[in-house]
């Protein structure tokens, strides 16, 4: 079986780091990962020697294709035919005298876990760690993937750091957030196909550490807190914008506590601002391929002072595709 690749050029504008001519995969890919299943087409990129041409083989059950991309301005990318739940895949990337390969790639659903310390809870502090750890083995299509803790002042295209590259578990399992891989393994229960979990969150971070400047701007919140990962998008650009460029199917999010001593009459406006900022930006940084109003999960505390605020956000009517646990 043979499928073609859509060649594509352009990526997100911002800074690009590490652009030296090497070839390589950006840093979010690496083997064991799992690309977005059909009916999306996955997107892969990374950086290459300026005006070469990049030879992309995806090869493996029973399917092989061949395709080409020209790296322009260091960057070299392509987006994939739908592929098939399933693997595993080995993906090459060539050049003359050099090659760059992924092993062990599968296609499936690709979540991002995002919030504060709630989704940042890891594994090995829930109060059946040890069972869940064992049990994490009988699950290896379930991959998981974590950011580093970083901020910027500026958008960054790819990440500065990755805390743990993709994995099969339970490898780096018990650092990881517990939320993020107890909504994953029971999707993979009821769907029985590979699913991919992008953990990128931060304990005591505000909602407008991970809203893009635009977002922001659509409620007026120009005012700066004092410190670390609560600036303004800090965490957007360096944990949340390196991921525009690929296809995702969904995201969970846990977040809000910080929101009660910070802007808490302004999130109502806020959080609505950030989702359908995201969503426009995985659209767009994906080719359309990411869905523009794509599935996004939620779970806040009711804290008395809080629900009101909570509860206009909850019964606004065009905020579609949302969930509320």
């Amino acid at each position: 079986m043979a499928i073609q690749l859509c060649v594509v050029f352009t990526l997100v504008a911002a800074s690009i780091h590490d652009c030296d001519g090497v070839l390589r995969f950006a840093s979010y890919y690496r083997d064991h990962m799992v690309l977005q299943k059909s009916p999306e087409r996955a997107v892969v990129w990374g950086y290459g020697p300026e005006g070469e041409q990049v030879k992309f083989t995806l090869s493996g059950q029973n399917l092989q294709s061949i395709s080409q991309a020209t790296v322009t301005n260091g960057i070299w990318r392509v987006s994939l035919d739908p592929v098939e739940a399933g693997g595993p895949y080995n993906v090459t990337a060539g050049v003359q005298n050099s090659t760059a390969v992924l092993t062990d790639v599968l296609f499936g659903d690709v979540w991002l876990c995002g919030g504060q310390s709630n989704m940042f809870l890891n594994l090995y502090q829930i109060f059946n760690a040890s069972e869940e750890l064992k049990r994490a083995a009988h699950y290896p299509h379930v991959r998981t993937f974590m950011a580093s803790l970083v901020q910027s002042e500026t958008e960054q295209t790819d990440f500065i750091h990755v805390q743990i590259p993709w994995s099969v578990p339970p490898a780096y399992l018990a650092g990881f957030s517990a939320v993020c891989w107890l909504f994953g393994r029971d999707l993979y229960e009821k769907l029985q196909y590979p699913i991919g979990l992008v953990e990128s969150c931060w304990g005591g971070t505000t909602v407008e550490a991970w809203s893009s400047p635009r977002a922001l701007q659509q409620c007026g919140l120009l005012q700066q807190p004092d410190d670390g990962p609560k600036v303004n998008s800090v965490s957007w650009n360096a944990m949340i914008h390196p991921l525009l460029n690929m296809t995702i199917k969904g995201a969970i999010w846990y977040q809000g506590e910080d929101n009660t001593i910070y802007h808490q009459e302004m999130y109502n406006c806020s959080f609505p601002a950030m989702i359908d900022d995201w969503r426009m930006a995985f659209h767009q940084g994906s080719g359309g391929q990411t869905a523009l109003d794509f599935p996004f999960g939620f779970v806040q505390g009711m804290w008395e002072n809080f629900r009101r605020d909570l509860y206009i956000f909850f019964t606004c009517p065009e905020i579609i595709n949302t969930t509320k646990a």
